[in-house]
């Protein structure tokens, strides 16, 4: 009879011939497994985010999972097949460990209104794991075959395993508990107090097309929410002001508990006048004026529409939840064309999927046109803040501000994280930076996992602002810290 499993508030109680016990099988080894599974992620999958590698001392193994979904940016307008990636790795030798056995739940939203989709067990031969999930009504559907000791579904030799069902269906929070049941062998099991156990949360993004009144004439907006659903849409002509919401747990201990990321994306037709042809916002979360790398302005993605992105990390959420009051349940957002205010130049971006930062330097920092300029990008971790040590490899675009390219470089390499690049404007105009991140190399292997675009403004003539000035310094120190580290190599 096989082996089941009984899930009681995360609690495993194996279970068998009716009868619970909490140790009911026998070690194909006398070996036992000491579990230290250490909650902090390396990389992005949390709220928002679609990739997170946990790390996990197996006896004398250092093992690391990692998950990772792909597409990365999932939205409810598609509807498409989306495919789900657990390895289980020792990272001594980056090999993937057989035999693994995973106890997966998948829940939609978040505290008292999350409701369970999904919870089964999954073994894979090859220690790969890929759940291929096609998004459906009804309930949930594992199409595998099952072993007999677990009756656990059993991944095909690709390690595939296929689901069907109301995962990833609509927009929203999905929480992901992941348990390593065993390794190494479908018997080998951990005892029930050391199994190693992760919590993950993962964003469909929810899109949204509305009409809005302008003098008369309708103006169709698309917004995009990668974290959660839109709710209270709002055009106020008067005004020319957007207005939107959506659920959001503004509990600091929660959110400093994870990785987080909130990204909104809101496209707005060039023919509604004086928003759509603007070139500086007035943009607020909750109340709180964000700016600079918090808001990204991309009129050039799309012919006939200017698109914002509200690109907002943890350290941010964290600065704003002491201002909003405890009862709030959701986060809020506004966008009107700003009056009376000049473009400035950025000196600090993240890329689109919240994984990077980039930092960026002008010398001399008087920007004119006729005369080189010498860009010095500075890539860091978009969560932790620490400076990228790896190389990373990067396309450059910049143009103008007829979206005509007066600049475009691919395949460059920003040796250590930081890359420079002389660049000659040719007239004296407001110019758009883009970054495309295409991969960050690592154990000789490019990881593309955190690729994505980080956006600009590039001001010509411009003196640089305070914070320009200050984003010099932290870039002056970096360089200055790896210049010392090179001449004096026995202090790295």
């Amino acid at each position: 009879m096989p082996l089941r499993i009984k899930y009681t508030e995360r609690q495993v109680i194996y279970v068998q011939a009716g009868r619970q016990k909490v140790l009911a099988f026998t070690f194909v080894s006398v070996l036992v497994f000491s579990i230290v599974a250490i909650g902090l992620p390396r990389k992005a999958f949390a709220d928002g985010l679609t990739m997170e590698i946990f790390s996990a001392s197996l006896g004398n193994r250092k093992a690391e999972l990692l998950v990772k979904v792909n597409p990365p940016i999932l939205t409810d307008e598609s509807r498409k097949d989306a495919y789900m990636l657990l390895r289980l790795y020792d990272t001594n030798n980056n090999q993937t460990i057989k035999f693994t056995t995973f106890i997966i739940t998948v829940e939609k939203g978040v505290g008292e209104n999350a409701r369970e989709i999904l919870t089964d067990t999954f073994h894979t031969e090859s220690g790969l794991l890929e759940l291929k999930i096609q998004p459906t009504e009804g309930p949930a559907q594992v199409l595998a075959n099952r072993e007999q000791f677990l009756d656990a579904a059993v991944a095909d030799p690709g390690g595939i395993v296929i689901i069907r069902g109301p995962i990833f269906l609509e927009g929203g929070i999905y929480h992901l508990r992941i348990d390593i049941l065993g390794i190494d062998n479908i018997r080998k099991l951990f005892r029930p107090d050391e199994i190693p156990r992760f919590d993950s949360w993962l964003s469909v993004g929810d899109v949204l097309n509305e009409n809005v009144d302008y003098k008369g004439q309708p103006y169709n907006t698309t917004l995009i929410s990668y974290y959660d659903k839109v709710r209270d849409f709002n055009f106020n002509a008067q005004k020319q002001q957007f207005t939107w919401a959506m659920p959001f747990d503004w509990n600091v201990t929660r959110i400093k508990s994870t990785n987080i990321f909130v990204h909104e994306e809101i496209r707005i037709p060039k023919t509604l006048k004086g928003l759509g042809d603007a070139s500086s916002f007035l943009a607020t979360i909750n109340g709180n004026q964000i700016s600079g790398r918090m808001l990204a302005v991309d009129p050039y993605s799309f012919e006939n529409e200017l698109t914002l992105h509200y690109l907002v990390n943890k350290n941010d959420i964290i600065n704003m939840a002491g201002k909003v009051p405890s009862d709030t349940s959701e986060m809020t957002f506004t966008l009107a064309p700003a009056t009376g205010e000049n473009a400035q130049t950025t000196g600090e971006m993240f890329t689109d999927s919240g994984s990077v930062n980039v930092l960026a330097e002008w010398t001399p920092s008087h920007l004119s046109a006729g005369t080189d300029s010498m860009l010095t990008l500075v890539f860091s971790d978009g969560f932790s803040g620490q400076k990228i040590n790896s190389d990373v490899n990067y396309d450059l675009r910049i143009l103008d501000d007829k979206g005509t390219q007066v600049y475009s470089k691919s395949n460059l390499v920003a040796n250590g994280g930081t890359g420079t690049q002389a660049i000659d404007f040719p007239n004296n105009e407001n110019y758009r930076m883009e970054v495309q991140i295409t991969g960050i190399m690592k154990d000789g292997e490019a990881d593309q996992t955190r690729n994505g675009v980080a956006r600009g403004t590039v001001v010509v003539p411009e003196f640089p602002t305070a914070a320009l000035v200050a984003v010099a310094g932290v870039i002056g120190a970096v360089i200055a810290t790896q210049r010392f580290a090179r001449e004096m190599p026995g202090l790295r």
